[in-house]
């Protein structure tokens, strides 16, 4: 109709080149197809002028197994007009075109003309026909296979290929709330296998578990009352028995997607009840039995400290800024993994109890304008008060640290009697406060920017807001690791600390601490080195 694009002879069969399509050098020959057709069809401009809903599909054909195919030698194998072409290779119709060999009535024939085994299954299967019948949303050989970067299923990516076939081709139909409902299928297929061995087996890459069409067929899927399907009862024991040798009748009444009666669901309900009735009870009841023996040992020390001599470590306002720290954390983790993994038991457990999306999205934002106005107020302390200059000097790294560290790996590892000696904070500390002065700047540069995504993509651009969003997420979980490896570890867990160690409740260590561990610490509020300095900056 006057298309300046349209195809004419001298576009796909030269000009003064004009060769048989037998002839390798031919631009019909069907290794050369792909590239005759993509002077059109793999170029993006093309397809946006022409409201083409297929995407470079040359480019995607030449990794199909049929191009494979081709390129192995074996000549029968289609290519672009094998597939397209009605009447030869000149007569190409629209896909919407009742006529059209690509139309979806008509995919399974056209497929049909090389696998003709298959498409005569496929045409007698409950898919093809409701195709048959008028049922636009069956699948056809396309919606499974693929339409131009078709794959064999041994390919990892193909989505037929046995550890994505479920998920990829199955799931999208039949997880589907409007078609369930529109024909009235079952709602929860797909979710009860994912819940199964068979499901979850799959899902941890295991390809001989079980799939979709390990018990439903491939080709050959029917509904369970025709005497073909393999899920029929009489067919069960035949079908299980492919993995499970000597399954018997009743092996076979074990239902994978739901229970075969209302009994069996009620009592499967009443089971369930009692067992997490049991397990808040038990669990809960250990939980409570240590937690008072945990603050027993937790009260005994602290009262051991009230009779001993003490240092300050802490200030005041330094006890404050990590009580601030720890709740405006502790709660920006809970909040945070609340949005990332909704299906967790205890986020649930948290769903139900109130916290919804906007309450969790305002609790999560309150907790990080804390953090930051922490941390704001932090880094007025350290350059504008001379308590915050002094803690600054020794927290910097040192050379000395290098040597800890050595010394610390040595004695613990046996290879020396000599344990180490530290100064007011040792490499553990120091490692852990320049790791947190990192974290809250990342945390906050990146929550910022999704907290105001319209002003962060005026200054930086969209790409700022996909980048934060997983940097804030694994620097979470690598903030989190750290605070229950590193930290708990050696303010709760190590030793010669459990159960508590009281500096971030009063801010003081017993002496006999500093005298064992922080001799280097002890010799400057002593006066025995470098004395004079230190109790300047004191003052």
């Amino acid at each position: 109709a006057g298309d300046k694009d349209a195809a004419c002879c001298v576009d796909c069969h030269g000009s003064h080149n004009i060769l048989p399509s037998s002839d390798p050098q031919s631009l019909t020959n069907p290794l050369n197809q792909p590239k005759t057709c993509g002077k059109c069809h793999a170029d993006p401009a093309f397809a946006e002028r022409h409201h083409l809903p297929r995407v470079l599909p040359p480019e995607a054909y030449e990794n199909s197994v049929h191009a494979k195919a081709l390129r192995r030698g074996i000549t029968n194998a289609p290519s672009c007009s094998d597939c397209h072409s009605v009447e030869g290779a000149h007569k190409i119709l629209p896909m919407s075109d009742p006529a059209s060999p690509v139309n979806r009535r008509n995919v399974a024939k056209t497929c049909g003309r090389c696998h003709t085994k298959i498409t005569g299954t496929y045409l007698g299967s409950v898919h093809g026909v409701a195709l048959q019948e008028g049922i636009e949303d069956a699948p056809t050989c396309t919606n499974c296979h693929g339409e131009h970067a078709i794959q064999s299923p041994e390919e990892p990516t193909s989505p037929t290929a046995p550890q994505n076939v479920s998920e990829q081709v199955c799931a999208p139909c039949h997880n589907n709330v409007v078609l369930n409902e529109k024909y009235g299928l079952p709602t929860d297929r797909v979710k009860t296998y994912e819940s199964s061995y068979h499901g979850l087996a799959v899902r941890r890459g295991y390809k001989q578990a079980a799939n979709c069409t390990s018990c439903h067929g491939v080709h050959d899927i029917y509904r369970q009352s025709d005497p073909r399907s393999r899920i029929n009862p009489a067919n069960l024991d035949k079908t299980c028995g492919q993995c499970h040798p000597g399954a018997s009748k009743k092996f076979t009444q074990v239902k994978i997607h739901s229970f075969r009666s209302v009994i069996e669901l009620k009592a499967a309900t009443i089971i369930r009840q009692i067992y997490v009735m049991l397990i808040v009870l038990v669990i809960g009841g250990m939980l409570i039995h240590n937690l008072i023996v945990f603050f027993f040992y937790v009260r005994e020390k602290y009262l051991k400290m009230k009779r001993e001599t003490t240092v300050e470590r802490f200030d005041r306002r330094m006890v404050i800024q990590h009580l601030l720290l720890l709740l405006s954390f502790t709660t920006l983790v809970i909040t945070g993994f609340a949005l990332k993994y909704p299906d967790a038991v205890i986020f649930k457990l948290l769903l139900k109890i109130g916290l919804d999306e906007p309450t969790r999205g305002l609790v999560h934002r309150i907790a990080g304008s804390v953090l930051l106005g922490t941390a704001i107020y932090h880094l007025f302390w350290l350059f504008f008060t001379r308590r915050g200059r002094v803690e600054l000097w020794e927290m910097l790294p040192r050379m000395q640290d290098i040597t800890d560290f050595r010394e610390t790996m040595a004695y613990y590892l046996r290879l020396s009697r000599k344990k180490p000696q530290f100064d007011k904070y040792n490499y553990i500390e120091k490692a852990e406060y320049w790791a947190l002065v990192w974290g809250t700047a990342v945390m906050g540069l990146t929550g910022l920017a999704m907290w105001f995504p319209v002003q962060a993509t005026t200054l930086f651009g969209p790409w700022i807001i996909p980048i934060s969003e997983i940097i804030h997420f694994y620097e979470a979980i690598l903030a989190t690791l750290a605070i229950l490896v590193w930290h708990f570890f050696w303010v709760i867990f190590f030793p010669e600390e459990y159960p508590l160690n009281f500096v971030c409740a009063n801010g003081r260590v017993p002496m006999e601490e500093v005298e064992k561990h922080r001799p280097r610490w002890l010799a400057k509020i002593t006066g025995q080195a470098e004395s004079t300095q230190y109790r300047e900056e004191w003052k």
